[in-house]
């Protein structure tokens, strides 16, 4: 018969086996829970002293940020980018409104500091690594000094896992501990991957920024864009909702509460979706809007910027994302005027109705409206028709703000500028000329993956929309200064302009004026500008101005441009410029084309030598 001592051990072996049945039936249950569910990327640092009654304490310890992406060379631990991450947690930054800072110096009185002190604003941070031990605009290419390397844009862009593809096993993952601040309990575990199993596929990830202004479409914008994808899991959303407190409803705000209605679609992907929401009043028009949507950016893989009246197609981040591989260049940027919904895109199945697509060739000069002196590059009505060039995007020269694409390093090095309050024209050709001097190339799409909504009903009948214009005697004075700051900025104010003798203009800010006379004459003016953080949200240095308009045929002395530009870019500039992207993928060299642009209705077609 077996002594005591014997049924003792007999006894813990028995109790042993059972709590090992139960730890391990428990821990089966939470990865099939997580298999379920989108892995959270971002862990906290873990405390008390029951984490080794979850796992092992060495393995509790180690801090998962961001599942690597194998991509031959493994990731070390400082390449890893949290996902998705939000500002609302963060520490925000006060800054003054822009209308303030760009008030002409003959309106400011001795209320001047105190309107400072009134309009102080927190937004939130530009988005700046800790892990990069230096300034992220420094790190990539040292602020545009010079063309960013391979290697400084690998460090750029957070991955997710596609959740319809979990296939873990033990070993594969880490916990998440959520502690009961009172009793020390653990509350909560989740699981994150580290490392990645093969089977696991990786997904780069997007950054969606919207600026909208008292958009009733807005909200089902942000649906489309999460139920058309095909990997919602991978979109993150930044939206400045610039809405009427009292009248407006906010722009994700679902039908009926999250509690009620858990899986509508914005209380589904609520984890994903960051809002600033503005009071219509403080809103200037889309450039300060847009500005804060870029603080708003997080270390994405992609940055999309979009309006906030859309409809996108079925799998468009599939179809947009390899669209831009298909360019085989770091620096392509994926930009056009987009088409018109009811034209073109099918509500129903979700698919294209058309297979024309849209592409930017076409610009002039335009004065502005309350100050000759100024003239602005606008681009216009844009054609459309089948694409020329198959199986790869069409370069063209322009950027678009309404659907621009590209790698999320763009939002860091060409940023909105904090100071153009009231502009709406010239916005386009401001960010166009500073991303072209930092190395970007623009590039229309092969197949439209988003379609506008250009505020028709759907019998084509303009419907009423809220413009921020209607608050603009708040900022009387402002636009022209921004304008001149706009232009200042790219190089194309000029030192002088020739303006009327006596042409008076209360809102122009010169260094001397005429005293008038009726004999018609002219003289050269002076039009200064505020220069205040004009090295960030300024000209880079791989590209110049001059570079630019003279091979597109701009001629800023002049103001004149050569005409039929689109004969040229409908399918010969694409092929001749992409011959020189470089041998590493990071842009077009164009210190090896020689070629200008030249009117080829009077000139010729100039290029067919090239080819």
């Amino acid at each position: 018969m077996p002594s005591q001592f014997d049924k003792a051990i007999i006894v813990s072996i028995g109790l042993m086996c059972i709590w090992f049945f139960a730890s391990t039936l428990q821990f089966s249950l939470q990865l099939s829970y997580m298999a379920q569910n989108q892995l959270p990327m971002i862990t906290s640092s873990l405390r008390g002293k029951r984490a080794d009654h979850i796992f092992n304490s060495k393995s509790i310890q180690k801090k998962v940020h961001q599942i690597p992406y194998d991509t031959g060379d493994a990731f070390k631990p400082l390449h890893k980018i949290p996902f998705p991450q939000t500002v609302a947690q963060e520490e925000w930054e006060t800054i003054i409104h822009p209308s303030v800072v760009m008030r002409p110096e003959k309106d400011r009185d001795e209320n001047h500091a105190a309107d400072e002190s009134k309009y102080a604003m927190k937004v939130p941070n530009f988005w700046n690594p800790s892990t990069l031990k230096q300034d992220v605009r420094t790190f990539l290419g040292n602020s545009g000094e010079r063309l960013i390397t391979p290697e400084e844009a690998s460090r750029i862009g957070s991955y997710t896992p596609a959740r319809t593809n979990y296939d873990v096993e033990v070993g594969d993952v880490q916990p998440e501990v959520t502690w009961d601040d009172g009793t020390g309990d653990v509350k909560k575990v989740k699981y994150v991957v580290d490392p990645s199993p093969a089977e696991i596929e990786m997904l780069e990830t997007i950054y969606v920024s919207i600026a909208s202004y008292r958009d009733d479409r807005c909200p089902h914008t942000v649906m489309a864009l999460f139920e058309q994808a095909k990997y919602p899991e991978r979109i993150r959303v930044g939206i400045v909702d610039q809405i009427d407190l009292e009248e407006d409803y906010d722009c994700i705000e679902p039908e009926k509460s999250c509690d009620e209605g858990p899986d509508q679609t914005l209380c589904k992907y609520k984890h994903q979706i960051d809002v600033y929401v503005m009071d219509a009043q403080l809103a200037v028009g889309p450039v300060f809007a847009r500005h804060i949507g870029d603080r708003m950016y997080r270390g994405e893989y992609f940055k999309l910027q979009s309006d906030a009246h859309m409809e996108f197609v079925n799998d468009w981040d599939v179809d947009v994302i390899a669209q831009w591989e298909s360019a085989e260049n770091e620096m392509a940027v994926l930009t056009t005027y987009v088409s018109n919904v009811e034209d073109h895109y099918d509500k129903e199945t979700g698919g294209r109705k058309t297979q024309s697509r849209p592409y930017m060739c076409q610009t002039d000069f335009e004065e502005d409206y309350y100050n000759e002196a100024m003239t602005f590059l606008m681009h216009g009505q844009q054609p459309e028709g089948l694409p020329t060039i198959v199986g790869e995007p069409l370069l063209i020269p322009f950027w678009a703000a309404g659907f621009s694409f590209s790698r999320g390093h763009f939002s860091v090095l060409v940023p909105y500028d904090q100071y153009l309050p009231m502009i709406f024209q010239g916005e386009e050709i401001n960010m166009g000329v500073r991303a072209f001097t930092y190395g970007y190339d623009f590039y229309s799409p092969e197949k439209s993956v988003l379609y506008h909504y250009y505020h028709t009903d759907k019998n084509k009948k303009k419907r009423k929309v809220a413009k921020f214009w209607e608050h603009s005697d708040n900022y009387k004075g402002v636009e022209t200064h921004s304008k001149a700051r706009l232009l200042g900025l790219i190089d194309m104010l000029g030192e002088s302009v020739p303006v009327p003798v006596g042409k008076e203009d209360e809102n122009d800010e010169t260094e001397n004026g005429g005293e008038g006379n009726e004999e018609g004459e002219y003289e050269d003016i002076t039009i200064t500008w505020v220069d205040t953080d004009a090295e960030k949200y300024g000209l880079g240095k791989v590209r110049t101005v001059e570079t630019f308009c003279d091979t597109f045929g701009i001629d800023l002395k002049e103001k004149k441009v050569e005409k039929h530009l689109c004969k040229f870019v409908d399918e010969a500039m694409t092929l001749i410029f992409t011959k020189h992207i470089r041998d590493d993928g990071m842009g077009i060299d164009y210190d090896k084309i020689d070629f200008q642009f030249k009117d080829p209705n009077e000139y010729g077609n100039t290029w067919e030598k090239y080819l």
